[in-house]
């Protein structure tokens, strides 16, 4: 290639798709637990996890949701508080 020409690269991958199972579940059904969404302070992640829990009440009876939002990278403060308090964590990243 000589200075007078640019090289395209086009980062985009070929589409493949798969099968897999679903990862085995400790519990039947979410009715009554308490299950914990942790946003990851990245934009919209609470706006998804917002949705996320509108579906969680309005399919499971007696669903409690806390939500924690995490500052930094780093930041384990609640990281304690919601798997000692909670059957199930929801983790959003997003942007």
């Amino acid at each position: 290639m000589n200075q007078d020409q640019i090289e395209i690269i086009n980062p985009t991958a070929t589409r493949s798709v798969r099968q897999t199972k679903l990862a085995p579940r400790r519990l039947e059904s979410l009715r009554g637990r308490r299950v914990g969404l942790l946003d990851n302070n990245k934009p919209n992640a609470d706006k998804f996890l917002g949705y996320v829990g509108e579906l969680l009440n309005a399919r499971y009876d007696g669903i409690e949701l806390i939500a924690k939002r995490k500052m930094t990278r780093t930041e384990a403060d609640c990281l304690a508080e919601l798997s000692s308090g909670c059957e199930v964590v929801i983790n959003a990243f997003a942007d």
